[in-house]
């Protein structure tokens, strides 16, 4: 699982890369001032989600084996964990962050970045960001559970229409 994890990781990574790379070329450089808000809604909307979701899947288990195995030095594995291995993991994580500040930059303006970062510091735009995982993962859920008997009836139509056209259609 861990490797799965890593992997879905360096992904999302290449991902942002690709997309603020596609960006950068399209449109001017992004002005310092722009990066620095571009980083701070990095920050804010992406690097605490990404850095539980490793921390609970690889660190979290590494710390609970080591107090297992170092019975009455748990304290000791507690203070590692916090000044060691946890600076350490989110050094690692700032070039991710920062390829989702490039794609930030890339797409909105120095304004538009600052109304966005506004918005989280509000009491609604707070709540967003603690509420939305479990928003988006449930609405997934009932999205593909719908899917088949809303789009079905659709594509059988199309294919209803394109063959009166006499047009063939491909089999599989």
């Amino acid at each position: 699982m861990r490797k799965g994890l890593f992997a879905g990781v360096a992904g999302l990574g290449v991902a942002a890369i690709l997309w603020a790379g596609a960006g950068l070329a399209q449109s001017p450089a992004p002005t310092p001032k722009a990066l620095e808000l571009a980083k701070a809604l990095a920050d804010r909307v992406n690097a605490d989600d990404l850095m539980q979701q490793v921390l609970a899947a690889t660190v979290q288990p590494l710390t609970f084996n080591l107090k297992a195995a170092n019975p009455g030095r748990e304290a000791e594995v507690d203070a590692l964990f916090e000044h060691t291995l946890l600076p350490a993991f989110r050094k690692a994580m700032a070039p991710v962050i920062d390829s989702y500040a490039q794609a930030y930059a890339a797409r909105f303006t120095e304004g538009e970045l600052k109304t966005i970062l506004d918005f989280y510091d509000s009491p609604t735009g707070a709540k967003m960001l603690k509420e939305m995982p479990l928003v988006q993962q449930r609405g997934r859920g009932r999205a593909q559970a719908l899917l088949p008997q809303a789009l079905g009836p659709v594509v059988s139509d199309f294919i209803t229409t394109c063959k009166a056209k006499g047009l063939a259609i491909p089999q599989g």
